[in-house]
């Protein structure tokens, strides 16, 4: 009788000592999951703040989009640029060498920003990013994301120009070099109006991330637009 009541007594044990590992498991693969979500959610959050920073950044302030031909002050310009450099070091990885990269690429835009006297970004915005993977090991991870961009861009668009006065019939040549010269020359003298574009189009990016310090950034990002969605 007792060599029974032994036997049943240790397994009463192990199944209890099973039970309890498993639960132990489970709550640790549950832990586990709700990190992984946690490191997800702060993944897309920065990827979809460094996208809207990249569609606004280079945009200047409003008093001087309202048309493409005012002059911007050296003052104005020089705190786009700084502006440019304190946004992008939130996002990218200076490791990597990706943040030099945009911040070279971004104050470029902003330089044409400021010299076009034809065209003119009046806001650029994100309208939506569809994320279509997102995949974290350990501290780094890596996105697919398409990317929908819409902007408002003010043009002064020369009138009166008939470009068929500029053509030739000979078919191995469209336009004479003369004739290039005299269209040119009429575009600049041209009187202008004012023009509204809205181009727009999605891009599909690939983005490459690592955690440094505790905080995700971006170590890479790579995109095209996607057929027939180009501005």
């Amino acid at each position: 009788m007792n060599k029974k009541l032994v036997t049943k007594e240790s397994i009463l044990i192990s199944l209890a000592v099973l039970l309890i590992a498993g639960i132990a498991i489970m709550s640790l693969m549950g832990l586990q999951d709700k990190n992984k979500n946690d490191e997800i959610i702060k993944i897309k959050q920065l990827i979809s703040d460094a996208e809207n920073m990249e569609a606004s950044v280079c945009i200047l302030p409003e008093a001087y989009t309202t048309s493409p031909d005012i002059d911007v002050p050296s003052d104005v310009a020089d705190a786009m640029y700084k502006r440019v450099v304190a946004e992008a070091e939130k996002y990218y990885s200076a490791k990597s060498g990706i943040l030099a990269d945009r911040i070279q690429v971004l104050q470029m835009a902003v330089k044409a920003e400021i010299e076009s006297k034809d065209y003119r970004d009046k806001n650029h915005f994100v309208k939506k990013i569809n994320f279509i993977s997102v995949d974290v090991s350990g501290d780094t991870a890596t996105v697919i994301a398409d990317v929908t961009k819409q902007s408002t861009t003010l043009g002064l668009v020369p009138e009166g120009i008939d470009m068929s006065k500029y053509k030739t019939s000979d078919k191995k040549e469209e336009m004479k070099p003369e004739m290039k010269a005299k269209l040119q020359e009429d575009i600049k003298n041209a009187p202008k109006k004012l023009v509204t574009f809205t181009p727009g189009g999605t891009m599909r990016f690939y983005y490459n991330l690592a955690k440094e310090d505790g905080v995700w950034k971006i170590t890479s990002r790579k995109g095209d637009y996607l057929p027939g969605q180009g501005p």
